[in-house]
């Protein structure tokens, strides 16, 4: 990996074609890089959880800087899952080592994701209408929370034109997401642009589709499970919602650092394969 010499162009890496089986090995792997520094991961996310409060009280703007600085973010988040994968241990350094260079094309990708998000969210409004716009108005409120009930003669069920406007949302957001997902590692890594790095990513994601359904699908296994054994805490008479919430935030902190630190792990299984990576299910072409 060019991790060490950052900012240097290299050729572009040719993805490897990956087993299903590896998406969930990602998380795998994510855990055991967690678990050599966990009291680094938990106080990174409370201050990438701090950060996004912060700017949140910027009504607009605020969001918007967040959005843009994300994938600076993401590159400290893979500089210290690589520290912990190497064994050393992980530094604050690390997490701010997204500034170190290409923080034009770091910030040039979460501005091409913040415009397609609004431009999906544009086309969704056109299809689905007034409720389209209620819907995503609720949550808006105060804190973050719902706002007051619907409007007099708001829609009360999903109508045609709202599912169809779900439908195409999430169709469009799903490439969104890939086209992101490896983009600022191949930036950092590779002395990438923006542009390339957003269809080399996105390319790379499609070819292994596979690994990224059995990845999702995993994780939303896991929040099925929390979610039954809150289910029973809360049942517990007397300290049941106690036990709940001790409960959740106890594997929020864990899952949320081993989301983050699977775009590491994707990435290395992807694009910088080891030794122990399993053999493609089918040759990469040409």
């Amino acid at each position: 990996m060019a991790a060490d010499d950052p900012g240097m162009v290299s050729p572009m890496p040719v993805p490897r074609v990956l087993r299903a089986l590896r998406g969930a090995q990602w998380l795998v792997n994510a855990y055991a890089l967690f678990r050599r520094n966990p009291g680094a991961w938990v106080l990174f996310l409370l201050a990438l959880l701090a950060a996004m409060v912060l700017t949140s009280q910027l009504k607009v703007i605020g969001p918007l800087i967040f959005g843009l600085v994300f994938p600076v973010f993401s590159v400290g988040i893979a500089l210290a899952a690589q520290a912990a994968d190497r064994g050393e241990p992980v530094v604050p350094a690390h997490f701010f080592g997204g500034f170190r260079s290409s923080i034009g094309d770091l910030v040039a990708i979460g501005g091409i994701y913040l415009i397609g998000q609004l431009m999906i969210v544009g086309l969704m409004m056109a299809i689905g209408g007034a409720q389209v716009a209620q819907e995503m108005a609720a949550g808006m409120g105060p804190g973050g929370g719902p706002t007051s009930a619907p409007a007099p003669g708001a829609p009360g069920t999903v109508s045609g034109a709202m599912a169809l406007a779900g439908l195409v949302g999430l169709s469009l957001l799903v490439p969104l997401l890939l086209a992101t997902w490896f983009a600022p590692l191949l930036v950092f890594f590779h002395g990438q642009k923006a542009l390339p790095s957003l269809l080399a990513s996105l390319g790379a994601a499609l070819r292994n589709w596979r690994a990224f359904m059995m990845c999702f699908a995993s994780l939303l296994l896991v929040m099925i499970l929390v979610r039954l054994v809150v289910s029973v805490l809360v049942l517990v008479p007397g300290i049941g919602p106690i036990l709940a919430m001790i409960f959740l935030g106890m594997v929020v902190s864990v899952i949320a650092p081993v989301g983050f630190i699977a775009f590491y792990t994707s990435y290395v299984d992807v694009f910088e394969p080891h030794d122990d990576v399993a053999p493609a299910e089918e040759p990469e072409a040409g």
